[in-house]
């Protein structure tokens, strides 16, 4: 859908990026997935022309409005969705999470950062002992910790080769509850 080739999809990417990052496009039903990108050109109309360069690019690239309509009619193409995660240590987004509860920024770059994550996350847990809505790194680096030892036991870390020494990233992120 995106030739990395193409300055005018890079372009289209970074303005999509940009502007509509949190914008998300997993309705199921297609006429609200048109309604909701239609809301959102409404917004922002001089981003219609680079939107629609995109999609006759890439159109083009499907082969063509016959084959995309035929294919569409017989429901041969779908929506895919990549998720990147990248996990965070679980002490600071424990170390995050009391720096929101208090009200304040933390001052250390790490435990900021975890916060900003943890405010832009899409993706939230209710507590099951308080019902309270927290971003699911919270719920399972800093609210699950029973849960965490059992995994732990159910789905053991493998270990290094002799002679093998950890970075200090992949520490981290062997630690990490989310």
């Amino acid at each position: 859908m995106l030739d990395p080739a193409s300055p005018r999809d890079l372009a289209a990417r970074d303005l999509y990026l940009s502007r509509y990052g949190g914008l998300t496009l997993g309705a199921s039903r297609p006429g609200l997935v048109v309604a909701t990108i239609l809301r959102s050109l409404v917004r922002r109309p001089l981003n219609a022309a680079t939107a629609l360069g995109w999609a006759v690019r890439a159109v083009r690239r499907a082969g063509g409005p016959v084959r995309v309509a035929r294919c569409l009619a017989r429901r041969d193409i779908s929506a895919l969705t990549f998720v990147v995660h990248a996990f965070m240590d679980a002490d600071v987004v424990a170390a995050a999470q009391r720096a929101t509860e208090a009200g304040v920024t933390a001052s250390d770059p790490d435990v900021r950062a975890a916060q900003e994550r943890s405010a832009a996350c899409s993706y939230h847990m209710a507590h099951p002992e308080t019902g309270e809505l927290v971003p699911a790194c919270v719920q399972h680096s800093v609210l699950d910790p029973a849960e965490n030892a059992q995994l732990a036991v159910l789905l053991p870390l493998p270990s290094l080769r002799p002679g093998v020494t950890p970075r200090a990233a992949d520490r981290r992120e062997v630690r990490a509850g989310s």
